[in-house]
C-alpha cells in the first residue's frame, strides 16, 4: 500500500512526485519505440507497429477523465490515498518516460485533488491543459459539470469547445 504525501510533508518520506520525476532525469531520454513519433500512415501490409506517443496519450486521456468521473462523490481517507499510490504507480510504469517526467513535475506543481469526485475531475481537467500547455495545443474549460457529462458519455476533453489559455490552479 502506498503512502504518499505529494506536498511532501510529514513522514519523512520526501515529495513522491519530485522523486518520481528524478528518476526519469536520471535515464536515458525516450528510448522506447512509443516515445517515437509515427512518420508516415500505417501501412496496408498487415504488420502491427507499437501506437506511438500521441496514440497512448489519447488513449490515456480519455481513460483518465473517465476514471475521474468514476472517483468517489465523497472518498475516504483509504480511497484518497489509493487513487495518489495508484497515480503515482502509473507514472512510473508510463511507457514514455520523457512524458512521464514531465506529468511527474506537473503533479509536484500543483498536487493532485482527491477530496472529492469534483475536486478529481477538475484536477485531471488543469493537469491535462498544463500538458496541452508544453505540447502547445490548446487548453480546455475545467467546468465541472460538462467534464462529467463529457466522460459519462466517452467523449474526449478535446471533443470539448478550446478557451483561452488559463493558468494551471
Amino acid at each position: 500500500r502506498w503512502s504518499c504525501d505529494p506536498a511532501g510533508g510529514g513522514g519523512g518520506g520526501g515529495n513522491v512526485w519530485a522523486g518520481l520525476r528524478d528518476k526519469f532525469r536520471n535515464q536515458e531520454r525516450c528510448v522506447e519505440t512509443s516515445c517515437r513519433d509515427r512518420a508516415a500512415p500505417v501501412g496496408d501490409d498487415d504488420e502491427v507497429e507499437p501506437p506511438d506517443r500521441a496514440e497512448i496519450g489519447r488513449a490515456t486521456w480519455r481513460y483518465l477523465h473517465a476514471m475521474a468521473a468514476s472517483h468517489p462523490e465523497r472518498p475516504s481517507a483509504q480511497e484518497q490515498s489509493d487513487a495518489l499510490g495508484w497515480l503515482a504507480s502509473f507514472i512510473q510504469f508510463y511507457p514514455c518516460s520523457h512524458c512521464a517526467e514531465h506529468f511527474a513535475g506537473v503533479c509536484e506543481s500543483a498536487p493532485p485533488q482527491t477530496a472529492s469526485r469534483s475536486d478529481y475531475v477538475a484536477w485531471w481537467c488543469h493537469a491535462h491543459n498544463a500538458v496541452n500547455r508544453e505540447l502547445q495545443s490548446e487548453v480546455r474549460r475545467c467546468d465541472v459539470a460538462q467534464l462529467l457529462a463529457a466522460a459519462r458519455a466517452g467523449v474526449q476533453l478535446d471533443d470539448l469547445p478550446a478557451c483561452a489559455a488559463v493558468p494551471l490552479e
